[in-house]
């Protein structure tokens, strides 16, 4: 059964991570450029690298948290296990597009000061 959990859990994280990491990519193109008018590859840039540390981090992350994983027995524990892990997953995920955003706007402000 442990098997089936980690392969479950395996997908299900990797495919939130992808669906949400192209989404902020794609919707954080409109704020970026805003940010940055007059410098579109620039713009670009931090959107192409902010979605490539976002993949890294929080996939390694996933895969990481195998290691503590209990031994499952039944299909209940399989589904509270995998939901657990999921909603760990889906705060990290949050809390990196709280910061990412606030990132931004202060390297916004920096630019803007010069």
């Amino acid at each position: 059964m442990n098997l089936i959990t980690y392969i479950l859990y395996i997908l299900l994280s990797s495919y939130i991570v992808i669906v949400v990491g192209n989404l902020c990519y794609k919707n954080g193109k409109v704020y970026l450029l805003n940010y940055f008018p007059k410098d579109i590859n620039f713009g670009n840039g931090i959107n192409k690298l902010l979605r490539t540390a976002y993949y890294l981090l929080n996939i390694g992350l996933a895969i990481w948290t195998l290691h503590s994983m209990r031994n499952i027995e039944t299909s209940i524990e399989l589904i509270l296990e995998i939901s657990s892990r999921l909603s760990y997953i889906l705060l990290i995920i949050a809390s990196l597009h709280f910061i990412n955003i606030y990132a931004v706007y202060l390297i916004h402000k920096h630019f803007k000061n010069q």
